[in-house]
């Protein structure tokens, strides 16, 4: 996990190859890593290939972690280019499935191998080598020489909104309730296959009424296709960038002329930006609020298996489906708030990182009692709180920062993730070790993690008194302006 997400430090390089090479350039680089980094690790543990070197296995979680990055890339050209007027909605929204993609894979594959298939692993490694692979291509074959595909007319955020919490409560309820469990792995498939299609048959049925509306009035008044697509992608591509970048930039450019004295914080047209902002105090404590919030609680998440097993119970799929879809709540029920208060000045968005990690150390310290049901109270807590922080933080960065050198703030705030999972994981890999030694290692019983959520628990509590003293900064210098 920590390769993986080292992986996605070098993110910016898709962003730069932007300006250079045509989106489905940037689509194939990116499906070819992911193919290498989940490919190979498949063919070794299918004993396809001679067994991998550790730092073998390190390199590929790399190249599958960046893989993700290109991809994203894509999928972003083609919300700016399809649906200007509310694409930043729009990749936010798509961007939160990456919390199911777990759940997904884990019904597919046991569809196919059954639940408790010995090659489930080895599976689930080649779907996630070739899914990317076979959806990805269908894309680029759909979109490849359209033209005039800006969507002005219609808003779609409220119709995602809804296709995206639609899924997220049929994943639940696939997880939870008990008329699912006598249906068959396969048919479960079939029918997670079908809810996946929505959005597919959505958009088909949107084209299909644009198309007769378009040629009804074509015979009335034929209007010339405009050729604002016809040049080249990657200037297109770079033309919407800049367009978006100066709306964004919009507000902090006007407070910088009422204000000089807060040039330092919004670092609009300041060519010293970078190196005020590394010395910038405001800026380290939000680091550390992302360190000790959002990667901490992904830390628990991808040490629930083992923390359950520790407890002596079997593994409850229903638990890992509540992770992966309170995460995708979170996100989503963030940018839906973000969305529908985008004309009303309700909450800041440092405000709202304080109110998102204050819930995390209760739930770190109620997983010392020994309930089950404090466990899955406490996983939703972490799961939907991470993955709102998750989404906000990008946002939150600009309104606190300002715009100029964003691509080397968010790849310095994107840091802590990895750095966070290998601290916070080694401690909670050592106290298990600890606690197991006379079991080989082994660790059975509430104590194996009780001390690691009560330092998990101390993290997230620094992580927010760390994110109130950032708010009331914020709001000094906010009075100071004024």
């Amino acid at each position: 996990m920590v390769a993986s997400e080292t992986g996605k430090l070098f993110g910016f390089l898709s962003g730069a190859a932007v300006d250079y090479l045509p989106p489905s350039m940037i689509l194939v680089i990116g499906l070819i890593f992911g193919l290498v980094g989940y490919g190979g690790q498949y063919l070794s543990i299918a004993h396809k290939i001679p067994d991998l070197s550790y730092w073998q296995v390190i390199f590929l979680n790399a190249l599958a972690g960046n893989s993700t990055c290109w991809i994203s890339t894509y999928c972003s050209t083609l919300a700016i280019r399809n649906f200007r007027d509310w694409q930043g909605t729009l990749i936010e929204i798509t961007s939160s499935y990456s919390g199911l993609s777990e759940k997904i894979y884990s019904i597919l594959v046991g569809g196919i191998q059954g639940r408790k298939s010995s090659q489930n692993s080895v599976t689930y490694l080649l779907f996630t080598s070739l899914a990317p692979i076979v959806v990805g291509l269908t894309v680029a074959i759909k979109n490849y020489g359209l033209k005039c595909l800006e969507h002005r007319d219609i808003d779609m955020s409220p119709i995602a909104f809804l296709i995206a919490i639609s899924t997220g409560i049929y994943v639940v309820i696939e997880s939870v309730a008990p008329s699912f469990t006598h249906l068959s792995l396969q048919l479960q498939a079939v029918i997670l296959v079908l809810v996946l299609m929505i959005p597919f048959a959505v958009a088909s049925f949107i084209a299909l009424h644009q198309f007769t509306t378009q040629k009804c009035n074509s015979q009335v008044m034929p209007e010339p296709c405009t050729d604002i697509f016809e040049s080249k992608s990657k200037r297109v591509i770079k033309e919407f960038e800049i367009a978006i970048d100066k709306e964004r930039c919009a507000d902090e450019s006007k407070a910088a002329e009422v204000d000089r004295g807060t040039e330092q914080v919004l670092m609009v047209g300041n060519e010293n930006g970078l190196k005020e902002l590394l010395i910038d105090v405001d800026f380290w404590l939000f680091y550390m609020v992302n360190a000790c919030g959002a990667a901490v609680g992904k830390v628990y998440l991808i040490n629930l298996e083992q923390i359950f097993v520790s407890r002596s119970s079997s593994v409850a799929s229903s638990l890992f489906a509540m992770s992966c879809v309170f995460s995708f709540f979170g996100r989503n029920f963030s940018v839906m708030f973000k969305w529908y208060t985008r004309k009303k000045s309700i909450i800041s968005n440092p405000a709202l990182t304080v109110l998102l990690i204050l819930p995390m150390p209760v739930a770190f310290f109620l997983l010392i009692n020994d309930s089950s049901r404090c466990l899955y109270i406490s996983t939703g807590i972490l799961g939907a709180c991470s993955g709102a922080l998750n989404a906000i933080s990008a946002s939150t960065m600009h309104e606190a920062f300002g715009c100029n050198n964003f691509v080397v703030k968010k790849t310095i705030i994107q840091t802590n993730i990895p750095l966070g999972l290998l601290v916070f994981g080694c401690l909670a890999a050592l106290n298990y070790q600890k606690e197991g030694e006379g079991n080989h290692g082994i660790c059975l019983g509430l104590q194996c993690y009780s001390r690691t959520f009560i330092i998990w628990g101390s993290i997230s509590l620094a992580g927010a008194i760390l994110s109130v003293i950032l708010l009331l900064r914020k709001q000094n210098l906010c009075s100071h302006k004024s």
